[in-house]
Parts: structure tokens; sequence; C-alpha cells
């Protein structure tokens, strides 16, 4: 909705003018008088938000709040969304390079480009916590003391995430995370001292190839999505390629492509793969992130005969095995079935870590190993793994045969 608007300068207007309690003025009129607030969506239509506009610039005027003339308009349409959209929190999706925004108790942190900045108590806990609650209510999805957190994507493709009390103990806490506008290439990773030529070269050829099922893992915000991204990119033009995901995070490069975003279970994800995707002829399968009971549908995909992509959490590449073993644990395939399958699947393993440099003062991510999957040794009860690639702390090792 809100990419319809015209460009204009949003902090330059909030501290011109005190945005905020405007804001809360207008709100108070605007629910005095019932008028209706649009939903905050992709493809919210302009005449009803210019609509919505006209009233909050009828607020602002018989609340009496001086405005140049040359501003009217901008701050009408500023003050529209941030009451739609996500309050004191909404300057912040128009940043770019924003990656992470955080409230704890009413504080607000950002992080860019690896560095956390302090913005400030932009407003109340109290305040914080209704916000959460709107935005799950326009989600359809309750949050209240019985139901204390919630996940969900916003309509600009962010995910954001909230805990409120009982469970949270300080206070709600909110996190949303922002996915570049820009989609990041292997050059842009090399640029940020993420990778060397060879494991670019090596990863492009793998996705030209379509040799290797690839998992990205790391833990949280440590690139992994950014890197399934830029890999993408390198994959044939023939390529049909199927992703399901259950929040719309993954931004391909491709031109032949089926993209299905599912609610987080696994029942709905195993009928979208067994009923929509397989009957499309996929000649490679992306599941966005395996953290749940999605790992069995990952599993299974690597039995199909086709490639597979995702990105999971893990402390390490070896252990990305072991998590995807705990999250199919519900699964009807015994263990060692589920083992025998990963160990043949052609797999590959790329490991990110994001690591503090108290020296830079920012948050580094590069890529720490790739590993390759040959194998399960039932009898010794591991998977035969080899290190292709590794970083040592000062240089990466030279690129191990297949």
């Amino acid at each position: 909705m809100f990419n319809q608007l015209p460009e204009y300068d949003g902090k330059k207007l909030a501290s011109k003018y005190k945005i905020d309690e405007v804001t809360n003025n207008v709100r108070q009129w605007l629910l005095t008088r019932e008028v209706k607030v649009p939903e905050w969506s992709r493809d919210g239509q302009r005449d009803e938000l210019n609509a919505f506009q006209a009233q909050v610039l009828r607020a602002i005027r018989e609340t009496g709040f001086p405005l140049d003339e040359n501003d009217r308009q901008f701050v009408g349409w500023e003050i529209a969304k941030r009451i739609i959209g996500l309050g004191v929190l909404h300057p912040f999706l128009e940043e770019e390079d924003i990656e992470e925004i955080i409230v704890r108790n009413g504080f607000v942190q950002t992080e860019r480009s690896g560095q956390i900045r302090d913005e400030g108590n932009l407003a109340t806990d109290e305040q914080f916590q209704q916000l959460a609650q709107k935005v799950s209510e326009l989600s359809g999805k309750p949050l209240n003391p019985r139901v204390p957190q919630v996940k969900l994507g916003l309509p600009d493709g962010s995910r954001f995430t909230a805990a409120i009390p009982p469970l949270s103990h300080e206070g709600t806490a909110i996190n949303i995370r922002r996915f570049a506008r820009k989609t990041l290439t292997f050059d842009d990773l090399l640029a940020r001292d993420s990778c060397d030529e060879e494991t670019v070269d090596f990863l492009a050829k793998v996705a030209r190839e379509i040799s290797h099922s690839v998992i990205f893992s790391g833990r949280p915000g440590a690139g992994k999505t950014t890197w399934l991204n830029a890999f993408s990119q390198h994959l044939p033009i023939h390529a049909q390629v199927s992703i399901v995901e259950t929040f719309h995070e993954l931004q391909l490069l491709v031109p032949h492509l089926q993209h299905l975003v599912v609610e987080e279970e696994t029942e709905e994800m195993a009928q979208v793969i067994n009923t929509v995707v397989l009957r499309m002829r996929p000649d490679l399968i992306m599941i966005g992130e395996v953290v749940s009971q999605e790992a069995e549908q990952f599993i299974k995909a690597l039995n199909l005969g086709i490639r597979c992509m995702t990105t999971t959490h893990s402390q390490n590449a070896r252990l990305a095995l072991t998590r995807l073993e705990v999250l199919s644990g519900e699964s009807e395939m015994a263990l060692e079935q589920r083992q025998q399958i990963m160990g043949t699947g052609d797999l590959l393993i790329v490991h990110l870590t994001k690591e503090y440099d108290e020296r830079q003062r920012r948050y580094r991510r590069y890529m720490q190993e790739i590993i390759a999957v040959k194998g399960y040794n039932a009898k010794a009860g591991d998977y035969d793994t080899r290190v292709l690639k590794r970083f040592d702390g000062n240089r990466y090792t030279p690129l191990e045969g297949m």
C-alpha cells in the first residue's frame, strides 16, 4: 500500500513537528468519530488510502495543529502510515540499511549493517503492547495474556515477533526482522569479506549444475537467507523451481518460479508438496526455513529424485544434521531411515557465522565451513562427512575435492 505514496523526508518532518504527539491526537479523533482504519496490505487500494488521508488532514485541522501549507499533505501521509502501520516504528521500515528493529520494555534499538544503535524510549511499554496486539489482530492472530507470543509476516515482507507478559517478564518484547530490498549477489558478499573467490566459484558451479542439495546453516542473523538468495542467481535459466515457506522471505531471481506460502504446520506443507509441487515437475524444491516439523518434509523431499535447498539454525555444519533429526522426531519414519536419506542425498552444508568484532564494533558475517555428506555409517552411528572448505580464523583453506 505505502509504496504508492510520493517520496518525502519523514525524519525531517518528525523533527520539525511533534509527529508522535499529533499522531496520538489524530488517532483519538478517528476513534471518537468511528473512522475505519484501512488494513495494511501489499495490495491496498490507493483510493482507500486517499480517503483515509483526507480524514487525517481533517483531524489535524480540527484539533488546531499548525502546519506549513507546503508540508500539509506530507504530514498527512506520514501520520496515516503510522496509524495504519507500526506507529513510531514505521519510519524504521523505510530506512534501507536497517536489518532489525528491537523493542525491550519501551526502549528501541536498531541493527544497521551489523552495528547496534540505541534509538531511545520512543513510547511507553503499554503503547508498544497495544501496537503488538493491533498488528496481531490485523493478521488474524490473537495476542493476549493467554496467548502471549506471536510470529507473523508483515505486508512489506518483514518478520514480526512479539512477546508480552506474563511470558515476557520485562514488559513487551518486539523484534522485526527486515529483509534487504536489494537481493545481494556473491560479488556483494565478496566485497563484504564474507567469503573468498574460490567459495563463490564453487557454489556458483553447484547452482549452475544443480548438482547437490544444499543446506545453509548458522545462528539467527548469520545471513542464511541472504546466501540462499545469492546462490539462486546462478541456477540455470531452464530450472523449474518450487518454493514452499511459511513467511515470504526468499527473493529468488529465477524466471520459472512457483512460490507457495503456507501455514507453519507440517500437514499443510506436506499436502502442498505432494499434491501441488510434485505435479508441477520441479527441478528443485526450496523449503524456506526449517525451524520445526518442516524438517520431516525436507528429508522426504531429499528422497524424491530432485534437488532440495533450505536454511536452518545450528552451531556448526555437522550439527545441522542433528537438528534435522531432532526436529523431525515426530515423523512416522524411523530415525535410521531419516539418517540414511540424508546420508545418501548428495548433500552439502554451508555453515555461516555471525560474531561481534570488538575492534570495529560491529557484527561480522562470513562463511565458516562447507562440508559434504558422503553417506551414513549405521555401524558407527554417524555420517560420513568431508570438510571441503573452512575459515581457520585467518584465511580460507583451499577447496578439497569432492
